[in-house]
């Protein structure tokens, strides 16, 4: 069975728990009724013939299986540490969790729709195995002609993205795209999410761009800006949000956490000591009102929000801006309703918070990896590989729940922060050229899910193609298992592991070393030394040795609706739709 977007793991009294089910954790909603004093109870589960179904401890990372309990019906065989389904069907699961002696019932569902179908069935927002390429596909500003960037780089608005659709449907998996909702400047101060007119461009271009990138085989990310908004004309007043069938909303102060700036700041006029809500349970952010998340009448406004960005809109996944600004646990509540298929979050701080706010969202939620950005990649802008991979979320085992990253919208072209890649905004210049494709190798050849940031992309095609090439070609993926061989202030080289074979990245002075290349293919290279005088290697070099055969085109595409799909052949990036193949140009060859 093919699933495409997964992973929830909470318990209703011990949340440290959970059902997998091809690997994948699956929610478990509160006891009630006959089923009282079970720890864990799942209803209406859809399973196919050849699902592996376990128990799992999600903190520690242990699966098991239990003998099944004499009550439990047909379809399940134990294997091992876990289940073959082998039955198609809707079941219920009943867990009690006892020290040395865990029962499993497994009932059929009484509610489950007859002939659902199962490959729609929600398991999550966390890709397993992931060979997915993303692309954020904006810059700082870039919606506006007078952005210092546009004259070297062009625009992003939706109309010019849509012209260039197809090129980047061939190559990339998700396009990350800006906030949409009516608001200020890039939208990262919203003011009407039910609004889709912005400064990025109107509401029906953004449509015909959605509609474009997936005819193109890309599924398309929103920046979901939830934890603060800009008002109408007051500390305290809203626009309307007007989500169709899914409801409407009229904030008003009862929606602002009662610890925001509006209570404490007598600039707020005569909002000043207003806010009525709960104390914000995240971070504030002081350039606008933070909603009060813990409030239902505020959840129901944003899962009415997101059910209709994903239904309306057509969203895929989300990405959700200052994941920081309150508990996790909204991040997985607003998750299991919305169902988009990828879901990561934006947090400034260190690996450790990141993970611990993943865990808070029960694991449904991936970060962007800013230990990989800060200290590994800036080391590759200073010439030391020593570094490696560094201890980041990709580099300490679980790439399932990173995207990691060069650059972004937050560094790029602003000269008011040093963290950018390179440093004050020096990133793009002709000297970078040699250590921005050092980096994007690095990016693209290992674990985790690679987001390219549109100006590397705009400017380095012609060098980054290959590179996506390659890892497509070798199926290396968010999991992928990586040898570090050789790591020092020169040189680093490693090899990782794919679903079709393995693919070997060279930096520096690793990129001219003698060693058996014996069934390995050169897919992408750049050769240079004594970069801008500093007597360093500049160069890399990506070797892949398929030892699987690809998945044809036709194999891909089943069970997908007859929606575009990507394929390497003979090292060649085609398309398959309806039945037809393309080449990355949309001219059919097959």
């Amino acid at each position: 069975m093919t699933v495409s977007a997964l992973l929830i793991c909470v318990l209703a009294q011990a949340a440290n728990y959970g059902i997998l089910v091809n690997g994948q954790t699956y929610f478990a909603g509160e006891p009630a009724g006959e089923n009282e004093g079970f720890t864990q109870y799942l209803a209406h589960v859809q399973v196919a013939n050849g699902d592996k179904v376990q128990l799992c401890d999600i903190v520690y990372d242990v699966k098991w299986a239990v003998d099944l309990n004499n009550y439990s019906v047909a379809g399940f065989t134990r294997d091992g540490d876990h289940y073959n389904v082998t039955v198609n069907g809707c079941y219920d699961f009943y867990i009690k969790l006892k020290y040395g002696a865990d029962e499993l019932y497994i009932g059929n569902g009484s509610n489950c729709s007859e002939g659902e179908d199962i490959s729609e069935v929600y398991r999550g927002a966390v890709p397993p195995q992931c060979e997915a390429v993303m692309m954020q596909a904006f810059y700082n500003e870039s919606y506006q002609a007078s952005s210092p960037g546009v004259s070297e780089y062009g625009d992003t608005k939706w109309t010019t993205l849509t012209a260039q659709a197809a090129e980047i449907g061939a190559y990339f998996d998700y396009v990350w795209l800006p906030p949409s909702a009516y608001g200020d400047g890039a939208g990262y101060h919203p003011k009407q999410y039910s609004n889709q007119n912005s400064n990025w461009g109107t509401r029906a271009e953004l449509e015909t761009l959605i509609s474009a990138l997936h005819n193109a085989g890309s599924k398309v990310v929103a920046d979901i800006v939830i934890n603060h908004c800009a008002n109408k004309s007051s500390w305290c007043d809203f626009y309307e949000m007007d989500f169709g069938e899914y409801g409407v909303f009229q904030p008003n102060e009862t929606y602002i956490c009662a610890n925001d700036e509006v209570n404490t700041n007598t600039e707020a006029g005569d909002c000043y000591g207003t806010a009525s809500g709960s104390n914000d349970d995240g971070d504030n952010w002081s350039g606008a009102r933070d909603w009060s998340h813990d409030k239902v009448y505020v959840q129901e406004m944003f899962i009415a929000y997101l059910k209709w960005m994903r239904n309306v809109m057509h969203y895929d996944g989300f990405r959700y801006d200052k994941g920081d600004g309150f508990n996790n646990w909204h991040h997985w509540n607003y998750n299991r309703h919305a169902k988009p298929e990828i879901a990561f979050m934006e947090c400034y701080s260190g690996t450790d918070e990141i993970r611990n706010r993943i865990n808070g969202a029960q694991g449904d939620l991936m970060g962007l990896d800013f230990d990989l950005k800060w200290h590994v990649f800036n080391s590759i802008a200073g010439w030391d590989y020593s570094r490696g991979r560094g201890d980041c979320i990709m580099s300490r085992g679980d790439g399932r729940h990173s995207v990691t990253f060069i650059d972004s919208h937050d560094w790029f072209l602003r000269l008011d922060n040093e963290n950018e890649f390179g440093g004050r905004g020096n990133s793009m210049t002709d000297a970078m050229k040699a250590r921005l494709l050092q980096s994007n190798a690095f990016l693209l050849s290992m674990p985790g899910v690679p987001c390219i940031f549109y100006p590397h992309w705009y400017k380095y095609k012609e060098f980054i193609k290959p590179m996506i090439e390659a890892r497509k070609l070798a199926g290396v993926h968010s999991e992928s298992e990586v040898k570090d061989e050789y790591a020092t202030a020169t040189g680093y080289q490693a090899t990782m592991v794919g679903k079709y074979g393995y693919l070997i990245l060279c930096l520096g002075d690793k990129a001219h070393q003698d060693f058996s290349t014996a069934g390995y293919v050169l897919k992408a290279s750049y050769y240079e030394t004594n970069d801008a005088g500093m007597g360093k290697d500049a160069s890399y070099q990506i070797w892949v040795n398929r030892t699987a055969p690809l998945p044809t085109g036709m194999e891909s595409v089943e069970g997908t609706k007859n929606r575009p799909e990507k394929f390497m052949q003979n090292g060649v990036m085609l398309i398959r739709k309806d039945g037809k193949t393309y080449d990355v140009t949309g001219r059919r060859v097959l």
